[in-house]
């Protein structure tokens, strides 16, 4: 079993965008461990600029851990596709 929790952003275009994971912390508790966006380049990042954006639309309202939270394979299924097809479809 995964030590994180996966996550996908669309905002709001019905098409995933961007992928997150967090450590496994309840929904309520969201933000308080770590967050990391998926890059194109394989890496997962922690920087401010990376998880700010993720952090701005949950505090909005636009999204919710409970209701964007997706499995490990689905989230390992977007991201290889995205990187085998050579179309990032978030921010690179």
């Amino acid at each position: 079993m995964s030590e994180y929790k996966y996550y996908v952003v669309d905002y709001a275009t019905g098409v995933p965008r961007e992928v997150y994971r967090s450590d496994k912390v309840a929904a309520a508790d969201f933000g308080t461990g770590g967050l990391w966006r998926a890059r194109k380049d394989g890496e997962w990042s922690d920087a401010e600029a990376e998880v700010k954006p993720l952090l701005n639309l949950w505090m909005k309202g636009d999204f919710d851990p409970e209701d964007d939270e997706i499995s490990e394979d689905l989230a390992t299924a977007y991201l290889n596709e995205w990187r085998t097809s050579g179309r990032w479809p978030g921010r690179e």
